[in-house]
């Protein structure tokens, strides 16, 4: 035959639930405390303080709302999960943030006993006790006026959760956007904040910046989304601020503090804190998070476009932009080549260092047509000023993250035409050589190629201004990554580990071959110009290793040690050499 029966709960079990799972400490209890205090309160519209008391064995809410006659208590004390705070469909009141039924179970997790006395309005008082191993009383009360008055009684070891100092800063942290006066032992805790209302409000938000996230904003500005019934103010960070960590901001629902909240800004945004206070969102079961439904992700959405309006109207604020991106340019850039929301921000605004001075992007184009780049700070350093000469414009690219802004801003607007500076590229527009002046010079670039040839190196001829220049020396990074790898590979002893192994097989099967680095010699220049006077190979070749090094030297590249080693030797030969001819 079959029985019927009820859930026998363990207090003592499910408290530990609670403290493991639910609340992330035991000082939740003052929050809990002061939630259903304001909550009974605001049932009845009553706005008289609620009265905090703490002595370091025992904290003590007092409040002057609607109260709980004996039936009540019964039903809602003695039944976990039952909340007052739901109609008979289980719907939230409007008014009031609990929901829940677990509120008044925080007390035991830094308390071992529970004291409540309250009257509803036309009811005796009643007077209740519950302890930690799940036994209740229930008797008349004492108490004349209406409201409910908690006490919590320390449990061993947990005094410092009752330290008058500790609930005063618990409970103003929670209270601090909410109207409702909050007094702990008599002291106000939440002045009004005034962050949303009042012509104070721009000197509170600062304030409360300060106070709460620790920095004084480079800018404020307020954002709403009304479908979710949220205010809040947005605070521009003064410092570079965490690409990889996300910073947390502070969310209220109905006055009352909720916790911080990472995802409630889009990742790109890292340069803004938010706090806001909303009636729409829902609140979890712990109330230190908001429930992810669909109506957090609008409010997500609509605080990003917000912000990217914010960096949109710095258009016409230029003394604000150019502080903002003093401080933020390489952080957005870096976000820009993943976040197509920063794009259009990075190319009309961010400075691009180019041959033809600092400019955006957008500016760049508008002067040049394409959008030519060199992803090499070396190279740019070595071919601007060339290229500027002929009237080319080239973007260095070369700093963090600035090629792959480029390349992202080519991919996204299929109008741009992006030309990435190769060594190719760069002899197409170079001076040519006349034909006599090359047929004069064959017999001097076989002997500059010989001279270089152990460097890994050829040699070609232009003819350029600014006549000083002796040389430039122009590199492929494909073919440098494949000298590395293969030099990996030799170096080894035995098997190479299977990703080496696998590179190898790679390059092996790679029909392209990489392009060398080439020595290119500036005719127009007066010591190159005399190379094919020289007849004797072995000065010939000193002179060609020496202009070698300042190629080098001029493209910021390391010399490899035997190359150094060889340069020293041609320039003692030809110190050598006109010591001689000084003494004839």
């Amino acid at each position: 035959m079959g029985q019927t029966g009820v859930f026998d709960v363990d207090l003592r079990g499910l408290i530990d639930v609670l403290g493991n799972n639910l609340y992330t400490n035991p000082g939740v209890f003052v929050r809990e405390l002061l939630q259903n205090a304001i909550d009974a309160q605001a049932v009845i519209g009553v706005a008289t303080p609620v009265e905090i008391s703490a002595d370091g064995s025992t904290v003590t809410v007092t409040d002057h709302g609607v109260g709980m006659h004996a039936g009540q208590i019964a039903e809602l004390l003695g039944t976990i999960g039952r909340s007052s705070k739901r109609d008979e469909w289980g719907f939230a009141e409007q008014s009031t943030i609990g929901q829940f039924g677990v509120g008044l179970l925080s007390g035991f997790l830094a308390g071992d006993r529970i004291e409540v006395s309250s009257k509803a309005d036309g009811h005796s008082a009643v007077h209740w006790v519950g302890d930690a191993a799940g036994t209740v009383q229930t008797a008349a009360g004492d108490r004349t006026d209406t409201g409910t008055t908690v006490q919590i009684v320390a449990r061993p070891g947990f005094e410092r959760w009752f330290d008058a100092d500790r609930v005063a800063r618990l409970a103003a942290g929670y209270a601090a956007l909410h109207p409702t006066p909050v007094l702990v032992n008599g002291v106000l805790v939440n002045p009004p904040a005034e962050l949303f209302d009042g012509g104070g409000r721009a000197a509170a938000q600062v304030a409360y910046c300060q106070d709460e996230f620790g920095f004084t904003p480079l800018d404020a500005f307020e954002v709403e989304v009304p479908q979710a019934g949220l205010r809040g103010v947005a605070f521009v960070r003064p410092d570079g601020g965490d690409l990889v960590s996300r910073a947390e901001h502070r969310a209220y629902v109905k006055g009352l503090l909720i916790g911080g909240l990472p995802e409630l800004l889009p990742e790109w945004a890292y340069f803004v804190r938010v706090v806001v206070d909303a009636t729409g969102l829902t609140p979890t079961a712990s109330r230190e998070d908001l429930v992810r439904d669909d109506l957090f992700e609008e409010v997500v959405a609509s605080l990003g476009d917000q912000v990217l309006d914010w960096l949109a109207g710095l258009e016409k604020r230029p003394g604000m932009r150019a502080r903002f991106l003093g401080i933020h340019e390489q952080g957005v850039k870096s976000l820009a080549v993943h976040r197509p929301e920063l794009i259009d921000f990075v190319d009309r605004h961010a400075l691009f260092e180019t041959n033809y001075g600092p400019m955006p992007l957008a500016t760049f184009r508008a002067r040049f047509g394409d959008l030519r780049y060199t992803a090499s700070v070396d190279d740019f350093r070595v071919l601007g000023e060339i290229l500027a000469g002929r009237g080319y414009g080239l973007v260095n690219a070369g700093h963090a993250f600035e090629t792959g802004v480029v390349r992202a801003l080519i991919a996204a607007d299929p109008r741009i035409v992006g030309e990435y500076v190769t060594q190719d590229v760069l002899l197409s527009v170079l001076g040519e050589v006349a034909a006599g002046t090359r047929d004069r010079f064959a017999g001097a670039l076989a002997l500059a190629s010989t001279a270089v040839a152990p460097y890994g190196c050829d040699v070609a001829l232009t003819e350029i201004e600014p006549g000083t220049l002796s040389a430039l020396l122009l590199t492929d990074d494909s073919a440098k990554l494949a000298r590395d790898r293969h030099e990996m590979l030799s170096e080894i002893a035995g098997e190479p580990d299977a990703w080496l192994a696998a590179v190898a097989a790679v390059d092996a099967n790679d029909l392209a071959v990489p392009t060398r680095p080439m020595l290119v010699l500036n005719v127009a220049n007066p010591l190159i110009a005399r190379l094919p006077e020289l007849t004797d190979a072995t000065v010939a070749g000193a002179v060609v290793r020496t202009v070698y090094s300042q190629a080098l030297t001029r493209a910021r590249r390391s010399m490899p040690a035997d190359a150094a080693g060889e340069v020293d030797a041609a320039v003692m030969l030809l110190a050598d050499f006109a010591t001689r001819r000084t003494d004839r």
